[in-house]
């Protein structure tokens, strides 16, 4: 039809020459403003990404995705991880099939790369889903009004406001030993600290001593009047928690409110309040999939040191590697995977998107039969579901 321009069905990797380009799109696709801070976050990203386009005939950028590589701790293994972000068309290119050819690529590459796992913070559930991404984290943000706040007695140690530099090698050590960022949470790099904090400007940092100088906790916070905003905390002790609560609490006299928001570990920490008011808000958070089955499987913890079944994916089309039946076999840690035909050992079957969160421990083995999520007898079922994660991941971080 004349007058219409033809797509042309070409992916490129982007180096750092289309950053301008990239940075266009990404400001004109999030109805973004311009600004050097904006700039200056934007390239450090890009810097410390796989960056992808869609170009049209006329070899403009019209289509584009960052894929993050990240290394990710799960009970004590070491996964790489692409985090997708930036997700972008402009309006005319929208429905051509640039962001499903990117994808398409994406996974293909991550594979070659020896990457077994992917994250992203979805716009619309159901358009991922037909990458293989699931539901796989949730976030818990509470609210509380001044009033509410608790009264707690001064620790043995001291708080200390300080820099960005001051805090930084202080939140890395912490984050690391805090049991809850070992279930999927990324093992972040020094870039990462300061793409996540020092290059937000209305950050305040401070940190808790015990009695012998030693830092034991840390609150990254805003000053949002009238909203008192904690950004993060950490923690290695009760007395550093009751330290950096008493420092949070002495603002509530500037402060109407309080807010905190932080990854869903399947509780909430409401009933540690004397007046457990607390507006608490549980909502789903990122997506995530299992790129590589087998190789995921090769370091993954079981919580059964011998063990023999099979695992079935009955569907992933743009992952199609990962169909079919694998029998392992776990013995002193060792983990062995067959890819075979047919298999007489007992069987979990399901999609990809399920297996991501049975084995990612998001959702349990025994709610995922019920739902017909995944198919096992009830037999193996209950041999089955002790060697799986019994605790939710949590994702601290966002891209």
């Amino acid at each position: 039809m004349e007058g219409v321009t033809k797509m042309a069905n070409e992916v490129k990797e982007l180096g750092v020459a289309y950053q301008e380009a990239m940075f266009e799109l990404a400001t004109y696709a999030f109805n973004a403003h311009d600004t050097p801070a904006r700039r200056e976050r934007f390239k450090l990203i890009v810097e410390n990404s796989w960056n992808y386009g869609f170009f049209d005939e006329e070899e403009q950028l019209t289509s584009q995705v960052m894929a993050t590589p990240f290394s990710v701790e799960f009970y004590g293994q070491q996964y790489l991880m692409a985090g997708i972000g930036y997700v972008a068309s402009y309006p005319e290119a929208r429905g051509q099939g640039g962001i499903n050819q990117i994808m398409e690529k994406i996974l293909k590459d991550c594979r070659e790369r020896k990457v077994s796992l992917s994250y992203l913070a979805p716009f619309s559930y159901p358009f991922y889903r037909r990458y293989g991404y699931e539901q796989l984290f949730d976030k818990i943000n509470y609210q509380l009004d001044s009033r509410d706040v608790p009264n707690v007695k001064k620790t043995a140690g001291k708080m200390k406001r300080v820099t960005f530099e001051q805090a930084r090698e202080v939140i890395e050590i912490i984050y690391k030993q805090m049991p809850a960022n070992q279930r999927g949470g990324l093992s972040r790099e020094d870039w990462w600290y300061t793409y996540k904090f020092k290059q937000k400007t209305d950050n305040h940092y401070a940190l808790y001593y015990d009695e012998s100088g030693q830092a034991t906790g840390y609150v990254v916070y805003q000053l949002t009047a009238p909203t008192f905003v904690v950004v993060e905390w950490g923690y290695l002790s009760h007395e550093a928690f009751q330290g950096l609560v008493r420092f949070v609490s002495s603002h509530s006299g500037a402060f109407a409110s309080f807010d905190y928001a932080c990854g869903y570990s399947g509780s909430d920490q409401n009933y540690l309040l004397k007046n457990p008011f607390a507006q608490m808000t549980i909502t789903p958070y990122m997506m995530g999939r299992i790129v590589d089955l087998e190789l995921f499987l090769k370091d993954y913890p079981f919580k059964k040191q011998a063990l023999t079944f099979a695992l079935e994916v009955t569907d992933d089309p743009y992952a199609q590697w990962n169909e079919g039946i694998f029998e392992i076999t776990v013995s002193n840690a060792e983990v062995k995977i067959e890819k075979v035909t047919e298999t007489k050992l007992p069987t979990i079957s399901g999609t990809i998107q399920r297996m991501t969160q049975l084995l990612m421990g998001y959702r349990q083995m025994e709610e995922l039969v019920f739902y017909n999520h995944i198919q096992l007898s009830t037999e193996a079922l209950l041999e089955m579901a002790p060697c799986f994660p019994s605790q939710q991941p949590i994702l601290n971080d966002y891209f």
